[in-house]
């Protein structure tokens, strides 16, 4: 299975879904579209790190999640589309539009 995902996965990406495959795990944990689209063309659950981090929002082991991702996108250079960012922060409860 992992020569089959390496043809369009690299080798860490592949591996990992595989083991989630052969486990039956109940959520892998993937950001690259390639390897998130791959996985749950398998039936896997995907879940990411802005997944993770809204988790932690919504278990109050975050306070503020706005701070968090602008980190990550800025200092960390982790790449999350503005459609994204806004949906994941809304749900949050930190979303506020700019008024007009």
């Amino acid at each position: 299975m992992v020569e089959l995902l390496r043809a369009e996965l690299d080798e860490g990406e592949a591996e990992s879904i595989a083991l989630a495959h052969e486990v039956r795990a109940d959520v892998v944990l993937l950001d690259e579209r390639d390897a998130r689209h791959a996985a749950i063309r398998m039936g896997l659950n995907v879940l990411g790190t802005v997944g993770i981090l809204l988790w932690g929002k919504q278990a109050g082991k975050i306070m503020n999640l706005r701070d968090v991702l602008d980190a990550l996108r800025f200092q960390g250079k982790f790449r999350i589309s503005q459609r994204l960012y806004e949906q994941v922060l809304l749900e949050a409860g930190e979303y506020y539009p700019a008024a007009p």
